[in-house]
């Protein structure tokens, strides 16, 4: 059995290869939002799931290999939780991310980290259009 250190430096391995050449709205590594995700979160479990939070919609990484690198079942359960699936809508997303104890603590603390736009060096139409959704949610997701 791995412990959870392991499997933390595990999640950061993972999700760095996953985010290799990413970068976000502002240009930065993309790998910096997981792990400001994480460095938001109470525990270990919280903090494992937003590190892997991304890594199956942006990469090969599925959730079986997930479980063959240790992660125990809740874990990835978790991060499916919290992974868009190509024929959902946003909000139908959401509803399903609030199903999850740990997936809607992790969808929370993203959407705090989406929801900072100092970031950004200029804020577009879209990114207001953007931000407007997220606050829904995260409404939604605090009820």
């Amino acid at each position: 059995m791995t412990n959870t250190n392991e499997l933390l430096d595990i999640a950061l391995t993972i999700a760095t290869k996953a985010h290799e050449g990413q970068t976000d709205k502002a240009g930065a590594p993309y790998i910096f939002h997981p792990i400001r995700v994480a460095n938001r979160c109470l525990t270990d479990e919280e903090k494992i799931v937003a590190l892997l939070h991304d890594v199956i919609e942006d990469s090969e990484t599925s959730a079986s290999d997930l479980l063959a690198k240790g992660f125990p079942r809740t874990i990835v359960d978790a991060v499916l939780s919290v992974t868009r699936n190509e024929d959902e809508s946003y909000d139908e997303f959401i509803k399903r991310s609030r199903l999850n104890p740990i997936g809607r603590q992790v969808k929370i603390h993203d959407l705090e980290d989406n929801l900072d736009i100092t970031r950004l060096a200029q804020v577009t139409e879209n990114d207001i259009v953007r931000l407007n959704k997220y606050i829904s949610a995260y409404r939604y997701l605090r009820e």
